[in-house]
């Protein structure tokens, strides 16, 4: 017969078990410990510029050039269905969708690929349509659903009353790069509840989680490029603030 003080000496000891096992993990797995990827391809025009942006209207997801297959379809929408998800918890601005009639300029449109031919017609209807000051484009250029999983998002936001390109967003993601990978571990750990184990497990086996990562992390920067930018710590002296009389370009 087993006593109770044996049971719960067997259970401080799987407990304790449990704990250095977790502890090894957050010392040796680089979902914790990295590197992490930390630049990404955009452009920003400017604090003093995006905060006068109120209202944004949300384009559906163009799909890569020649890419009307189902897995580029499915992936257009989860890109889509992310921007709008993390644009809810603390935008900046208020998001409203927007779906031009009959289908117009979507399914690899050129104009949803550049700002140089948007059709005035689409800038006037979503102005009048949505109160709109602004659009969200976005396009899925790449997109490789085996692993490595692979996945490019470009997104853009243009002034509607004259078409002046505010923001932008151009790079892609390769789960077979390590910083990439840890980085997209990290994600899924802090964000959403889920646990993964590092290679030589297939630690990212979900194209759809991967595509939650790396727009997550496109629309992080545009959170960010709308807020002002930190004040200095004290007694630092950067020099007079020079005037500035074009887009400002930024990586990040």
């Amino acid at each position: 017969m087993i006593r109770p003080v044996h049971i719960l000496n067997l259970g401080v000891v799987l407990a304790l078990a449990m704990g250095c096992s977790s502890v090894a993990k957050r010392l040796t797995d680089p979902s914790y410990t990295g590197p992490f990827r930390s630049q990404f391809n955009h452009s920003s025009i400017g604090f003093d510029v995006l905060k006068t942006i109120g209202r944004v209207a949300i384009l559906p997801t163009a799909l890569p050039e020649g890419g009307l297959g189902t897995p580029q379809s499915e992936a257009a929408t989860e890109v889509q269905a992310g921007i709008i998800a993390e644009l809810r918890q603390d935008g900046p601005f208020e998001a409203v969708f927007y779906q031009p009639p009959k289908g117009r300029w979507l399914q690899g449109a050129l104009e949803l690929r550049t700002t140089e031919a948007l059709p005035s017609q689409l800038l006037q209807d979503v102005q009048r349509q949505t109160s709109a000051e602004a659009i969200l484009f976005s396009s899925l250029s790449t997109f490789q659903p085996y692993p490595p999983l692979r996945i490019g998002i470009k997104l853009t936001l243009v002034r509607v009353h004259d078409g002046a390109v505010l923001w932008q967003f151009d790079d892609g993601f390769n789960a077979g790069e390590a910083s990439t990978l840890n980085d997209a571990r990290k994600y899924l750990r802090e964000s959403m509840g889920i646990e993964t184990d590092p290679p030589p497990a297939l630690s990212v086996d979900s194209p759809q989680r991967f595509i939650r990562y790396g727009v997550s992390r496109a629309v992080r920067l545009l959170k960010r490029d709308f807020q002002p930018a930190p004040n200095p710590p004290l007694g630092a002296t950067n020099g007079s603030p020079k005037a500035v009389s074009a887009p400002q370009s930024k990586k990040s």
